[in-house]
């Protein structure tokens, strides 16, 4: 039989000593471990993970270069301006990766904002063209 020690101690504090406490035997049989995560789950953060990271991206440009040419700033304040926001944007989409339901609502959630975001940039004339 083997022992281990549990911390105890009074009310005040003023005296504090280690109890020994039985444990079950070595030789008792033991429960097999519980099963790691399975796959499925190991694909849905694998699945946020990319989407976190090439989707926020995506996302991050898409609204940088959009705010980029809403504004209507000397072209360095523009590009200071822009490029602060896309820093927070894109902290805040890998959050939504990892807050979303679902791997596929958080794709889901990303595509619908880039679309957006592309869709503004078009408006502004931002995807090639004179300049």
């Amino acid at each position: 039989m083997t022992f281990q020690y549990v911390y105890a101690y009074n009310a005040n504090h003023s005296h504090s000593y280690y109890l020994p406490m039985t444990s079950i035997p070595s030789d008792a049989p033991r429960t097999p471990p519980a099963p790691g995560p399975g796959l499925r789950y190991r694909a849905g953060v694998a699945a946020r993970t990319v989407a976190a990271i090439g989707g926020g991206y995506l996302l991050a440009w898409l609204g940088t270069r959009a705010l980029a040419l809403a504004l209507r700033l000397s072209p360095v304040d523009n590009v200071v301006a822009s490029t602060l926001a896309g820093l927070a944007v894109y902290p805040l989409a890998v959050m939504w990766c990892f807050a979303a339901a679902s791997a596929v609502r958080a794709w889901l959630g990303l595509a619908g904002a880039c679309a957006l975001a592309a869709l503004a940039v078009l408006a502004l004339g931002g995807f090639g063209g004179a300049a």
